[in-house]
């Protein structure tokens, strides 16, 4: 891999359309037409290991794990992935490298840091964001994701990296997920991929419900906030390895008062960044590296959701169901999601001349409306205007 970049804002990614009569001709397709792709994906990750100090053994152990636990969990899905090694004409332990990334990480020391996310919850009309913070190295190891239905599963449309079946994203029942990566003493390799949970979510769930259970059924080992958003309300999952709480906006047990962010949970909305809330699940929490600004960047969304409150932007009033004539879009919340240079770094860009490794962006901004079925992807940072946004109606 070069050691120049592309920036984030200048990708123009790959759109991936996969129709097929069931997944493992889901699976064939994906792995022929994304070949290239799936190995930059495998190449670099290799080298982002390798810069984590994870010596080439535990990766592949950690990656050979993982997938025996995924088989055990969800055996169809487990069949998809060896299609797609068919496809590509790779093996299937290669493919998990990407596939278990951020289970494989928990061996390193730190973590890099990635993502804000804000949701809105009202009755019948909740909304999410997401800025996607990655190595930018990685700018161009990604795309669209555009899975059709197969018998038993859901279409769906979001992002996913080269290789992965699914990521962020939403599905034509109106279910929506997004992800933040945490860090927890009790973290290890082998569990079910979190990407694979993310997956399943997107093409089996129908409601909340659905979702929740599949998220509680998987045995995790690395530690991750999966925030799921539908028409009616969004919920955070937490995850620290083997435990899982959730969070709902006005929900004084699930840490949002202790969070400091009463004022915005009460109009309805949910704040995360990269570090732990609930706090059940505080002891043992930790930053993801030392130069970690997830807590800066949660009191700045913290500060500008309260402001937006107080000027009457948004109504406190979620929990009758009424929203007092506001109308509030994902719009809204990409624009609580902008920062400038001087502010807190919700908008990721990397200093000129950043080091291999020491180099995170703002890869894609994420807009999901579960009512409308609409999603909206833009290769960058918010802050460079959303150029190349892509809106898909399912």
């Amino acid at each position: 891999m070069s050691a120049e970049f592309v920036p984030a804002a200048d990708v123009r990614p790959e759109v991936f359309t996969v129709r097929a009569s069931d997944h493992i001709g889901r699976g064939k397709q994906r792995g022929r037409q994304l070949r290239t792709g799936i190995e930059s994906a495998i190449a670099g990750y290799r080298r982002y290991f390798a810069h984590l100090s994870i010596a080439e053994a535990d990766v592949r152990s950690a990656a050979d794990a993982s997938f025996v636990r995924l088989q055990d969990w969800a055996p169809g899905a487990a069949e998809e992935i060896v299609a797609v090694a068919e496809g590509a004409q790779i093996p299937v332990a290669d493919l998990m490298e990407v596939i278990a990334r951020t289970e494989i990480m928990t061996q390193a020391p730190a973590a890099p840091t990635e993502c804000s996310t804000l949701s809105l919850t009202r009755s019948g009309s909740s909304i999410a964001a997401q800025n996607w913070d990655w190595a930018a190295d990685f700018s161009t190891l990604w795309h669209i994701n555009d899975v059709g239905a197969v018998p038993g599963q859901l279409r769906h449309v979001g992002i996913a990296e080269y290789g992965m079946l699914g990521k962020i994203g939403l599905n034509e029942a109106g279910v929506g997920v997004l992800l933040n990566i945490l860090k927890h003493d009790g973290d290890g390799p082998g569990g079910v991929p979190i990407h694979m949970i993310l997956e399943r979510v997107l093409s089996k769930a129908t409601t909340m419900t659905e979702a929740l259970t599949i998220i509680h059924s998987a045995e995790t080992s690395s530690s991750s906030i999966i925030t799921v958003v539908t028409a009616e309300e969004a919920v955070q999952v937490e995850i620290a390895n083997s435990q899982k709480r959730e969070r709902r906006a006005g929900d004084s047990g699930s840490g949002a008062e202790a969070a400091g962010e009463s004022v915005g949970s009460r109009a309805g909305f949910l704040i995360h960044t990269n570090h732990f809330l609930h706090p059940e699940l505080l002891p043992g929490a930790l930053e993801l590296n030392q130069t970690s600004t997830s807590q800066a960047r949660y009191a700045h969304l913290e500060s500008k959701v309260a402001e937006a409150v107080a000027e009457s932007k948004f109504a406190e009033t979620v929990a009758a169901g009424e929203s007092a004539g506001v109308h509030e879009t994902t719009a809204d919340l990409v624009d609580l999601l902008t920062t400038a240079p001087e502010e807190a770094p919700v908008c990721c860009i990397p200093e000129p001349g950043a080091a291999y490794g020491d180099r995170s962006a703002t890869l894609v901004t994420v807009q999901i409306d579960p009512e409308r079925k609409r999603i909206d992807l833009a290769p960058g940072s918010p802050a460079h205007g959303l150029r190349g946004n892509r809106r898909y109606q399912l």
